[in-house]
């Protein structure tokens, strides 16, 4: 019933999955079916575990050669890499809050925080992270997926300390185009955002 009992919570409670360590077959499915998904660097997750896939007739492979972090956070599977347990608790705690409602200590962003984030020249790339810097509450924005779709930047922040959700175009990576990784990214944040009636 589990599978059954974790789709039923869609939309109702944000399902944050943190992974540590090996994460494979229906924990792995669990995990990729999560609102937000963390996952420490030493973290291997795959559809098959070892056994199975010897199991299947495709070799022999350690568990170490399935599912590396460094693959999933690109491909998209893994929205945030933390550094170990402890990083990822305080990661999925910060998530959790912006589905909490409003903080009432919050800290703007210095008045010329934006002065000097354009270029002179147009035609010239900026760092879209300091654009969001400049506008929502200090230390507040997370980035969801910061690894995948990167021509896309998005996640959750604050401004006076309301939960929001951020997305913005990334000129660095396509000239700001949006690809599929992109698209797709887009609108699982988008979905997620929608469901629990949070602020783009």
């Amino acid at each position: 019933t589990t599978f059954g009992r974790w789709a039923g919570l869609i939309g109702k409670v944000p399902r944050i999955a943190v992974n540590n360590g090996y994460c494979f077959a229906g924990n792995a499915a669990l995990f990729g079916a999560a609102d937000i998904t963390i996952a420490t660097t030493s973290s291997f997750i795959g559809m098959a575990g070892p056994a199975m896939i010897e199991g299947g007739g495709l070799g022999k492979f350690s568990p170490t050669d399935i599912g590396p972090i460094d693959v999933q956070a690109k491909n998209g599977v893994v929205d945030i890499v933390a550094e170990n347990e402890n990083h990822a608790i305080e990661i999925a705690t910060n998530c959790l809050s912006f589905f909490q409602g409003h903080h009432t200590n919050w800290s703007a962003p210095e008045d010329d925080a934006l002065d000097d984030v354009l270029p002179d020249d147009r035609r010239f790339v900026y760092d879209m992270h300091k654009v969001i810097s400049g506008i929502v509450d200090k230390n507040s924005f997370i980035e969801i997926a910061e690894q995948y779709g990167t021509a896309i930047i998005q996640g959750f922040a604050r401004i006076e300390g309301k939960p929001i959700g951020v997305i913005a175009s990334n000129c660095k990576v396509l000239g700001g185009a949006i690809d599929v990784d992109a698209a797709k990214k887009l609108n699982r944040f988008m979905k997620l955002c929608d469901q629990f009636a949070i602020p783009i």
